[in-house]
């Protein structure tokens, strides 16, 4: 097994001034009311045909989005757990403890480097109450550009972190900033790796709002929509926690069962 400590540090000496999310806000207060406004009334008109509908226009048919079932949903939430920009950031306890009071489970995508700050018993009891993590590769920036090999050294690197928990290794896989070359598809596919997006997502990294991110989610989700939130840290996006509160409230209102990637795809495999 390779030295994931070793390859934690050669990546933050290398890599630490070049996250992905350096542009993001990373306060509500970064955000002016009027840009609140503008990025909102953005984000609304983009997605007005329907996010799945655009990701089957421009990703490979093998991209899942939505699964066939009639009482569920799919809860996906990205960069798990905590940036190496932000080490005293961790907000996993929290996380579990509020999917755990709505019986919610949830997949995590998960981003070997932001391993680093968070206790390894922290993510096993996560596993342990119905969570699975899956494979967001090594560090929080796009993949786009790297060559098959490049691309394939990284995600074997993190399929080692994640292999090192209380869990068997899981196939789902997200590209990071949802960008997925042609290179990037070939690895996938060369390891029955299954990459989904999703089809409910607020832009919850460029809009500070937990009130409307939940709200927008809410509006459009139905039965086997796969939902996105990115993980709230201290001090990082924590307004997510309020939106994922706020979404689960409404889902529990809906009479809507969340469920991890693996549950949902379980659950579509009985109904069939």
């Amino acid at each position: 097994m390779l030295n994931k400590d070793s390859i934690l540090n050669n990546l933050n000496q290398k890599y630490s001034s070049t996250l992905g999310r350096d542009r993001d806000p990373r306060l509500k207060t970064d955000v002016s009311p009027f840009q609140l406004i503008i990025r909102k009334s953005i984000w609304t008109l983009l997605t007005l045909p329907r996010l799945d509908f655009i990701i089957g226009l421009l990703y490979p048919k093998s991209t899942i989005t939505h699964f066939n079932v009639n009482n569920a949903i799919a809860l996906t939430i990205d960069d798990g757990f905590c940036g190496i920009d932000n080490a005293e950031g961790s907000m996993l306890k929290e996380i579990n403890t509020l999917l755990k009071s709505y019986n919610a489970h949830a997949t995590f995508f998960t981003v070997g480097s932001h391993c680093q700050n968070t206790p390894q018993r922290e993510i096993n009891e996560l596993i342990k109450n119905g969570n699975e993590i899956a494979n967001h590769n090594m560090m929080d920036w796009p993949y786009k550009k790297y060559t098959e090999n490049d691309f394939e050294t990284d995600l074997l690197l993190n399929k080692d972190i994640l292999s090192s928990y209380e869990q068997e290794y899981s196939l789902w896989y997200r590209a990071p900033f949802g960008q997925l070359s042609n290179n990037m598809n070939k690895v996938l596919n060369k390891h029955s790796m299954k990459h989904v997006l999703p089809s409910v997502f607020a832009h919850d990294t460029f809009i500070p709002d937990p009130k409307w991110i939940s709200k927008y989610i809410l509006k459009r989700v139905v039965p086997g929509s796969v939902l996105l939130i990115h993980m709230p840290e201290k001090g990082v996006r924590e307004w997510n926690y309020e939106a994922l509160k706020l979404t689960l409230q409404g889902l529990k209102e809906k009479k809507l069962e969340v469920l991890n990637l693996t549950e949902i795809s379980n659950k579509e495999i009985l109904n069939a």
